[in-house]
């Protein structure tokens, strides 16, 4: 029996992406069998979607062992109605690999779908829980996290204390995943997350995540959840120095979303100093941000100095501790300290001669501007001097006027400039300011900003029209009860005839919002969407929800595979090679885990998509994100691609490679590479490989950094 146990587990975990007790990295796995027929037979049944679920549900249920898995994952990938239920009946199979497996791919498509969940699918899963051995059940466990209803909260409470270390471990990734879904953490367990946050660092993490991410409502709080909160305040504090340093930062998060800043604030400044970055990033983010105090600002401020000396001394992801105190601190620049500290980097940034290129200008033009902040006659042209691109400095100007930095005037003018600007990424980084400048514009100003928007809405270029759908609502807030017209028709107008995912999801989004105004215009452009892309259709009927209209019931429509060869890459060994401005990264792919985007990977490389293109997003301890061709976060190659999310707890570690997308099948060329684990992004987002080297590199990526080259290596490169 042993055996067996051990054979399906490596078979869920190679096959369909569940993490096995040992956590046995998924690269350092046993090269399976030969199977590539079979699984070029499932790639294209899961990219012809509705098409393809009748010959997945057979080989389900009657092929061989690996077969059935195989085909299972990719029911789970598909999601609707009929996968979903087919999935839900082999969750009583003779098989436990079966029924490990149908648990996994219900928890993939419960988090690409996102149905309400229900109290029988609960009742289903925690009955698959009973019935399977002990190496299966932490991933039927992470399936009850995705997919349960809250309910299910006590028997994972419950879980935490179980002897199994993985089981306790996939119990509270679980919890935090409810968190993800806006599932409320009761008392109970928290206190139970906080005495497994005391365990052994695997099962420590697992609680420090749940609690990061706890969905937390303090006017629901009672007393027993009071006392909970209370507790918890010195075991984070104590992790904050502790353990390995993806623990200390998510501590550091849980310390924030629990609001124990001001108790932790001694710990967190010595969090300043930690030698590793991402640790550092995240007491920054947690003195001087938005729950921080004057006090922790001014430690921020002092810490300054000795960061950027670090980064002068050729530590390059520095960078982010040094960028992200700028930013926080810029809008308290009038402080002595951070005033004076500020002054101090500028002028140190201004004569290092390591720090160079995207670090100098990023540096330098965040420093002038926090500096702009605290002059008593503030200057919005201070960016004529910055050493980055218009696409990256100007904006900085933008985020001075929406402050209010500057008279009305001065505000004005800058305006115009910024939405004369030739270049899209510019223009709309002007909309958000429309409505900061509202309560001291004129009627003119306010006529101005509503045929802005409107005009932009309707516009061909996705970067405008997507910003502009963006900046609409508050619009809407700053017109309040006056004539919304003009904004309501150019919204329902793009409503009805877009059909690119992202695009069509947030102005249906807009439109299920405008309840009272759109009428039955908008109720018609709902419905027009509901045989469109995954996406659109999903947002259709959230919009007809929010409108009080019939959602009509419907499942995964058929479609075609995307243009690009994928018997190339089924059991190929490949790596992606990125030559980058911060230095090289080579990157293992993973083509039996997501044969699609991996071919469109290679398909696009080859054809020197990537080449030249600049990083458009980067979130310190989280991810660099780039392949977009328009570089601002709106581009694709345009197609899209197949989702093939898996459910491995590890995959979205630090150095894990994703394509990154607006929804079910919406992904096409962006990519990102992860700074820390992420378990929150595993069964949700594709998961394509993992750096091999140049994971620094990786880490010192900042916007504007750009992939010179990229290339792709079959077989295994010396």
């Amino acid at each position: 029996m042993r055996g067996m146990a051990r054979s399906w587990c490596m078979i869920v975990a190679t096959v369909a992406l569940a993490a096995c007790p040992s956590r046995t990295p998924l690269s350092k796995l046993p090269e399976p069998a030969d199977d590539h027929a079979l699984r070029l037979r499932v790639a294209h049944a899961e990219a012809r979607r509705g098409a393809g679920v009748t010959e997945l549900v057979e080989l389900a249920g009657h092929g061989e062992p690996a077969e059935r898995v195989l085909a299972v994952r990719g029911l789970g990938r598909i999601g609707g109605p009929k996968a979903t239920e087919a999935l839900r009946a082999l969750l009583t199979d003779h098989d436990a690999g079966v029924i490990t497996a149908a648990a996994s791919a219900i928890g993939v498509a419960a988090l690409l779908d996102e149905p309400e969940p229900s109290a029988e699918l609960t009742k289903e899963l925690l009955a698959a829980l009973e019935t399977v051995a002990a190496p299966h059940k932490p991933i039927v466990i992470e399936a009850i996290g995705r997919a349960a209803d809250p309910s299910a909260q006590d028997a994972l409470v419950q879980l935490l204390g179980d002897k199994d270390r993985p089981i306790g471990e996939a119990a509270a990734f679980a919890l935090g995943r409810f968190g993800r879904r806006k599932i409320e953490l009761t008392g109970s367990g928290r206190i139970a997350l906080g005495v497994l946050a005391q365990s052994d660092a695997a099962r420590t993490y697992a609680a420090v995540y749940a609690l990061a991410r706890a969905h937390v409502v303090p006017s629901s709080r009672t007393a027993s959840d009071l006392a909970a909160h209370a507790r918890l305040a010195p075991v984070l504090m104590s992790l904050v120095d502790e353990g390995a340093p993806e623990t200390r930062a998510q501590a550091i998060v849980a310390i924030v979303k629990h609001d124990h800043v001001a108790g932790a604030q001694q710990r967190l400044e010595k969090a300043l100093l930690d030698t590793d970055w991402r640790v550092a990033v995240e007491a920054v983010r947690a003195l001087a941000g938005d729950k921080g105090t004057d006090a922790g600002r001014d430690a921020v401020a002092a810490v300054l100095a000795r960061r950027f000396t670090e980064l002068d001394r050729g530590h390059q992801a520095e960078a982010h501790v040094v960028i992200e105190a700028l930013r926080a601190l810029g809008p308290h620049a009038k402080r002595p300290l951070v005033l004076m500290s500020v002054t101090a980097l500028a002028s140190a940034a201004a004569t290092s001669e390591k720090v160079q290129g995207v670090t100098y200008g990023w540096i330098g033009c965040l420093a002038t501007a926090a500096l702009v902040r605290a002059s008593e006659t503030p200057d919005l042209t201070f960016v004529d001097g910055c050493k980055l691109p218009d696409h990256l400095r100007l904006p900085l100007v933008a985020e001075l006027i929406t402050a209010k930095v500057g008279t009305l005037t001065e505000r004005r003018t800058a305006l115009g400039k910024l939405l004369a600007h030739a270049d899209p990424r510019v223009r709309v980084a002007a909309f958000p300011a429309f409505a900061a400048l509202w309560a001291e514009g004129s009627a003119a100003d306010h006529q101005a900003a509503v045929a802005t928007i409107a005009g932009a809405i309707g516009s061909r270029d996705p970067i405008v029209a997507g910003s502009a759908i963006d900046a609409a609502p508050s619009i809407y807030v700053a017109l309040g009860g006056s004539d919304a017209s003009t904004l309501d028709a150019a919204v329902i107008g793009r409503a009805k005839t877009e059909q690119d995912p992202e695009l069509s999801a947030a102005i249906l989004d807009l439109v299920g919002k405008r309840t009272i105004s759109v009428g039955a215009a908008g109720a018609d452009a709902c419905r027009a969407g509901l045989s469109g892309h995954p996406v659109r259709a999903k947002a259709a009927r959230s919009c007809l929800r929010a409108l009080g209209e019939a959602t009509p019931a419907g499942d995964v429509a058929a479609t075609t595979p995307p243009e690009v060869d994928v018997s190339e890459v089924i059991g190929a060994e490949l790596t992606w090679n990125l030559e980058t401005t911060r230095g090289p990264i080579v990157i293992a792919l993973r083509p039996d885990v997501a044969p699609w985007a991996v071919a469109t990977i290679v398909a696009l490389t080859r054809r020197g998509f990537y080449d030249g293109l600049e990083l458009h997003r980067v979130v310190p301890n989280f991810v660099v994100q780039g392949g977009d061709p328009t570089m601002s976060g709106w581009g694709g190659p345009g197609f899209t691609t197949p989702a093939e999310p898996g459910g491995a707890q590890d995959g979205f570690a630090a150095g894990g490679v994703g394509v990154a997308d607006a929804g079910r099948d919406s992904g096409g060329s962006q990519w990102f590479i992860m700074h820390n684990r992420a378990p929150h992004l595993d069964g949700r987002y594709t998961w394509i490989g993992s750096v091999k080297t140049g994971q620094k590199s990786a880490d010192a990526l900042l916007i504007g950094d750009k992939v010179l080259h990229a290339t792709i290596s079959v077989g295994n490169p010396p």
